[in-house]
């Protein structure tokens, strides 16, 4: 990552108390007007939560490959016509 740059999210309170994974993407959009489409260029990072919450998470989880389908939406799409984009994946969890 260059120097001066960050993101910051948060983290739901709900959350058990553990080490977990966090995966996020990079996705570039200037082949994906057809399929195989969009590139998706993945990085990871382990947290440990430390609170009091009791959740383990969503009760649907996804595995990596295969969270996608070819059909899904943000996999193709066409960025030179204004629309929006809508990310491919599940839903990001939330309490």
């Amino acid at each position: 990552m260059t120097a001066g740059y960050s993101y910051a999210y948060t983290i739901p309170s709900c959350l058990a108390a553990g080490s977990y994974i966090v995966r996020h993407e990079i996705i570039a959009l200037q082949t994906a007007t057809e399929y195989p489409g969009a590139q998706f260029y993945p990085s990871c990072h382990q947290i440990e939560i430390t609170g009091s919450g009791t959740s383990g998470g969503p009760s649907s989880k996804v595995s990596f490959p295969g969270a996608y389908a070819s059909t899904d939406p943000g996999v193709t799409y066409d960025m030179y016509t204004a629309q929006t984009y809508t990310i491919p994946g599940p839903e990001v969890f939330s309490c």
